[in-house]
């Protein structure tokens, strides 16, 4: 193609000036009309913005929604006591899956206490800032004593299905802390009957260095010397120590009938030392840190009759014949069942003390957590239970433990049992065998 050039293309350049020239002038215009409109529009947004509410501290931490039941747990999901997790987070999903099934709007976040104070307290400040009205947990009486001051501080009830450390029953908590496992103040005597029933007159303990072991070693000690028998050792050690050589060593050393040991899973440490030294397994006995099937895996994999004559107490993980049947067809791949009815009480007292009150707010959930527990009509599932609330008639709301629990019979301001049973198991032939269920009471 040819390219012209002369007159006609000087013409052409000039009319094509004159039309740049003329969009630039519209350019001009434009640009002026938008910088006003923009100019404008900003003036507006500043005057919305001038006239909106701030947000408060208390809905940016976390917003939820009115009417919403909204409860968590923290639980060992890992550490030291993860044995303890899949019983327990059952208990409360099988809970939480019922009020739902009911109608009643809930919500459920999850928590790790991990075996590590830090740990526990990082997960209470999150679960905190979600916004919960309440918190299940924690399994370990150090790790609620880790985060109790953060939670009741904070105006949120809290509802422990494990906590035994004798020390909570009179905490500063403002009334925001409860338990439905009995404490160890009843455990201890009932783990000094079981040996001098045994035919012990002298008995040795070893107790974890925490408000747990210390609290049981003292509850038992007590006990023991109140039936006539002979304490001839008893001490805390370090949970957290390279070895534990030196207990052994001292509960050998003490010539004592029978070794008494309360211990999470550092535990199998100890018991695998005393075995070694010649320590009969007939003369060992342990509390709940370490009543359960899997203690023995721990202390030998590979022998399954390792533990044969060892006896354990343990607040009873027995429950009624109908929560047996749900917590089957709910998880069917459970083990362990230690602690899982308590978690269910914990979830339903808590809900229904919300119905009761008709509110979810954490303090008026608190005032009612007892009273849902003391009323006239007795009944065992959030269903059963609210036909009474519905109609406005007071309720007695029944363990899932049966005869296990009676968190009926509360200590006055206590917000715990005054009542409870513990399981004493023995190892037989390999297999973690049920001997009887004892009842104790608080004097």
């Amino acid at each position: 193609m040819r390219i012209r050039t002369g007159g006609k293309a000087v013409a052409l350049f000039a009319a094509m000036a004159m039309i740049a020239a003329a969009c630039a002038d519209e350019a001009d215009d434009t640009e002026e009309v938008v910088e006003e409109e923009v100019e404008e529009e900003e003036e507006e947004a500043e005057e919305e913005e001038a006239e909106e509410p701030e947000e408060t501290d208390e809905e940016a931490a976390g917003e939820t929604e009115e009417g919403v039941l909204n409860l968590a747990y923290i639980l060992p999901e890992t550490g030291q006591l993860a044995f303890l997790g899949p019983p327990m987070i059952s208990g409360v999903e099988l809970a939480v899956s019922e009020i739902e099934e009911y109608g009643t709007e809930v919500t459920l976040a999850s928590g790790d206490e991990a075996g590590d104070t830090g740990i526990a307290a990082e997960e209470a400040s999150r679960l905190l800032a979600g916004g919960v009205d309440a918190i299940i947990g924690a399994a370990a009486t150090g790790m609620t004593l880790a985060i109790i001051d953060q939670i009741t501080g904070a105006g949120v009830v809290q509802c422990s299905p494990s906590n035994t450390g004798p020390g909570l029953t009179d905490y500063a908590d403002g009334g925001f802390y409860f338990r439905t496992a009995p404490s160890d103040a009843l455990q201890g005597p009932v783990l000094a009957e079981q040996v001098v029933a045994d035919g012990n007159a002298t008995l040795a303990v070893a107790a974890r260095a925490d408000d747990y072991g210390q609290g049981l070693l003292d509850a038992t000690v007590e006990a023991f010397e109140a039936q006539g028998g002979e304490i001839v050792y008893a001490d805390t050690y370090d949970p957290e120590a390279a070895t534990f050589d030196s207990v052994v060593e001292d509960l050998v050393n003490s010539g004592a009938d029978a070794h008494a040991l309360i211990a999470f899973a550092e535990g199998a440490a100890i018991v695998q030392g005393l075995i070694a030294a010649g320590a009969p397994v007939e003369s060992l006995y342990g509390a709940d840190g370490i009543a359960g099937a899997a203690f023995a895996e721990e202390v030998d994999p590979n022998d399954p009759n390792v533990l044969d004559g060892m006896t354990f107490t343990a607040p009873s993980s027995q429950s009624t014949a109908d929560y047996d049947a749900k917590l089957d067809e709910f998880a069917p791949d459970l083990v362990d069942r230690l602690f899982s009815p308590q978690s269910y009480d914990c979830v339903n007292i808590i809900a229904l003390a919300a119905a009761a009150a008709g509110s979810t707010d954490s303090a008026e959930i608190r005032d009612q957590m007892i009273e849902v527990t003391v009323g006239d009509n007795e009944c065992g599932s959030y269903a059963e239970c609210m036909e009474f609330v519905e109609a406005g008639d007071s309720i007695a709301y029944q363990s899932a433990a049966g005869d296990a629990l009676a968190f009926m019979e509360v200590r006055e301001g206590s917000g715990e049992p005054s009542r409870g049973a513990y399981d004493v198991s023995r190892w037989v032939d390999g297999e973690f065998t049920l001997l009887d269920t004892v009842v104790g009471t608080v004097e």
